[in-house]
């Protein structure tokens, strides 16, 4: 049974609730120079750091600034530590906001704000689940600390300053991502696969230049070449390209006359995130087909060729060899990202998320077999393994219980192919804020939360800290 005190008290706080957070939305707390000692990311993420920290001593905790990189807010101590981990920093507020980004407006039952929902939001519902549990006079068996950090939007500096320097928590959660839980983020690897080109002197369409794609976390919506059109005319390149086959989804492959005996071929795709490429369409793959199709690009063609072939517009990585389905962790997806051609040298980059039933290893190697016949080199450029916390484990078994007991809703682990914080701590899941069928407006334009939902969260918290630090009675 939860301590029934709980409830009641975060009721009671909901105008305090809202003024707090309120104070730390007002504050810009994006990356920005170092603006001091201390102050590793700028003046203003300092300022929210500072005045996070001032709240909570306030409330009576145990707090500590590490060297302006990340914050400390502890109750209590045990035979172990639990840690909840958020972050202060944000995105830029960016254009198209009706509310004031930095206003913590309310309206028509939500709260609006650059970080309501990622992640200031969530940092502000976990510290008073914790001030819940503490004036409750919940008797706890381990130490609970929720740990603040200021970088997580762009690296997570600000985390790994403080995961080098200070033991983290055994285990617990992040806020920072969906209900019910993800226990499992796929891991991630980095590829490039490069060529040189071997000269343009007999092409009848040579290519020189390709880009697409700006991150390579992003299916590029647009891809482009310029080509050269001296021995071949436009309108038999666009009858030619006419006999494309229609994709999935609307697509658009352009030829547009340049000077100088040039062209410029577009390919039109759909955006989406790399770890779904399901939802977008790959501009990237649509131009190499589009080219391949033509038989454009005299010394860099059978490079050309190679990856419509291997890659094209398939987000699985069927044809390079590297498809793998898991029926816990979803299938493996792969992302051409990026795109540079310079007339010389052909650069393209991979984004591969890979579930529990293969490995990195694996995927090198086979994609390397698929790839053997072809001009193409392949190089590792960084990755990371599966953050993977197993269902039957506590945290995921209590988190579970917590989340179905107090909403009355289905509880289940779900997996991801993106990444969190969790990821930096052991045994640590993502749990909140984000309901099922709500709307993710993180980085967005109007981010916003559910009032009654945010309040609903903090009591979620404050009975997962009651359920998996607390002593039994």
């Amino acid at each position: 049974m939860f301590n029934p005190k709980i409830d009641s008290l975060i009721e009671g706080w909901r105008e305090e609730i809202y003024k707090t957070l309120k104070g730390w939305i007002a504050i810009d707390s994006t990356l920005a120079e170092p603006a001091g000692e201390g102050k590793p990311f700028g003046e203003n993420v300092s300022r929210a750091l500072a005045l996070a920290l001032s709240d909570a001593e306030a409330m009576g905790f145990e707090v500590r600034n590490v060297d302006g990189y990340a914050g400390e807010i502890s109750l209590g101590r045990g035979e172990q530590t639990m840690g909840m981990l958020a972050h202060l920093d944000i995105v830029p507020a960016g254009d198209g906001w009706t509310h004031d980004p930095f206003g913590c407006e309310r309206a028509e039952g939500r709260v609006y704000g650059r970080g309501v929902q990622d992640d200031k939001g969530p940092a502000v519902a976990a510290l008073f689940a914790l001030r819940a549990v503490k004036e409750a006079g919940v008797r706890l068996k381990d130490g609970v600390r929720l740990i603040l950090g200021t970088d997580e939007e762009s690296g997570m500096r600000g985390l790994r300053y403080y995961k080098e320097r200070e033991p983290m928590p055994d285990y617990g959660f992040s806020p920072d991502a969906d209900y019910p839980l993800i226990n499992i983020e796929k891991g991630g690897i980095g590829i490039v696969l490069s060529a040189v080109s071997g000269g343009e002197a007999d092409a009848e369409i040579p290519v020189y230049e390709m880009n697409a794609g700006v991150r390579s976390n992003v299916v590029p919506g647009t891809a482009r070449a310029v080509v050269g059109v001296e021995k071949v005319s436009v309108e038999a390149m666009k009858e030619k390209l006419a006999a494309m086959k229609p994709e999935a989804m609307p697509y658009q492959v352009s030829v547009t006359p340049l000077e100088g005996g040039r062209a410029l071929i577009e390919a039109v795709g759909v955006s989406a995130h790399a770890s779904l490429p399901h939802l977008g369409l790959n501009a990237a793959g649509l131009l190499f087909k589009a080219l391949a199709l033509l038989g454009a690009g005299g010394g860099i063609a059978p490079a050309i060729a190679a990856l419509a072939e291997k890659f094209g517009t398939e987000g699985d990585g069927a044809s390079a060899g590297v498809r793998t389905d898991d029926e816990e962790c979803g299938p493996l997806t792969c992302n051409v990202g990026l795109l540079r051609f310079d007339g010389v040298k052909l650069e393209v980059t991979l984004d591969i998320r890979w579930p529990l039933a293969t490995s990195e290893a694996d995927i090198l190697g086979r994609m390397c077999m698929a790839l053997s016949g072809t001009p193409l080199a392949v190089r590792r450029v960084g990755g990371h393994g599966v953050h993977y916390v197993p269902r039957d484990h506590k945290v995921v078994k209590g988190l579970l219980e917590v989340y179905h007991e107090v909403t009355g809703l289905p509880a289940y682990p779900i997996a991801i192919g993106g990444g969190t914080y969790s990821r930096m701590m052991p045994n640590t899941v993502a749990f909140g804020i984000c309901f099922p069928g709500d709307v993710d407006t993180c980085h967005m334009p109007d981010e916003y939360v559910d009032w009654e939902k945010f309040i609903l969260s903090v009591k979620i918290f404050a009975h997962a800290i009651e359920k998996l630090a607390g002593a039994e009675e």
